[in-house]
């Protein structure tokens, strides 16, 4: 199935290793030009190497999510090798477990800029690009946290949410704009990320090993009963990007194994 992605720019950030990797994968897979960032530069060129032997035409940017300059810089360079931009995946994020509203300012603040503010600061970045390339797409990778409030994690909770109401309203404010913008809810997805938070948090109580961690979890939490991979969301933000999804716009898509199963 042709995707119609073939010769599209996007921007993916946070893009070295986890669902970001493997949404700049499977976009390149499909034909498109890709530009990755993240702040270690050892992991980006891995992941660049790896893209181009799939045929892809790549652009690699050591960049910090939290600063706005960096983040305007990914753009601007997009635009500079590219000439346009049309996809922007809104993917960095952070996130931790034993939060607590006693937590102090630049403990929520932190949270926020990383998961809220690096994606506002992309997407005004983006827009203008995509208004004169006559449209485009913003996918926001948000988390099921956003509208199930997982306990220890209210600063994380509360950002993510803050992006599912974000993405429905810019779907609004952008359709005359012939930009789409939804978002992707992962929920026990098997990255670095949830790696560290199961090692850190529930090796010992849950299970003793990372994978037992993840087998556990996702017994007692899922309908279907095992960690997700990141291909599979990616096969998601790839649809979402495509041309097939055309007629997709202020959705939120769980990709979650079942885990919103009682919430509608």
């Amino acid at each position: 199935m042709d995707m119609g992605l073939k010769g599209k720019t996007a921007v993916i950030t946070a893009s070295s290793l986890g669902l970001g990797k493997a949404m700049a994968q499977g976009l390149a897979e499909e034909g498109a030009n890709v530009t990755i960032c993240a702040r270690r530069n050892a992991p980006l060129e891995t992941t660049k190497n790896e893209i181009e032997k799939l045929g892809g035409q790549v652009l690699s940017i050591e960049a910090d999510m939290n600063s706005k300059d960096d983040i305007e810089k990914v753009i601007t360079e997009t635009v500079s090798k590219f000439g346009k931009l049309d996809i922007l995946i809104n993917n960095a994020g952070d996130a931790e477990v034993g939060r607590k509203i006693e937590d102090e300012d630049d403990v929520w603040q932190a949270m926020y800029n990383i998961c809220l503010w690096s994606c506002i600061r992309a997407t005004r970045a983006a827009v203008p690009h995509m208004r004169k390339n006559g449209g485009g797409n913003i996918i926001n990778v948000a988390s099921v946290s956003g509208h199930s409030g997982l306990a220890g994690m209210a600063d994380y909770n509360s950002a993510k949410a803050a992006m599912l109401s974000l993405t429905k309203t810019l779907a609004a404010d952008l359709a005359a704009d012939n930009i789409r913008v939804n978002a992707v809810n992962p929920a026990l997805i098997h990255t670095p990320l949830w790696e560290k938070l199961a090692n850190d948090n529930f090796v010992g109580s849950v299970g003793d090993s990372v994978d037992e961690v993840f087998a556990n979890l996702s017994k007692q939490m899922l309908m279907i009963p095992r960690y997700g991979k990141p291909k599979e969301v990616a096969d998601v933000t790839t649809f979402l990007a495509s041309e097939r999804a055309s007629f997709v716009t202020g959705a939120c898509w769980n990709v979650d194994g079942g885990f919103t199963k009682f919430i509608i």
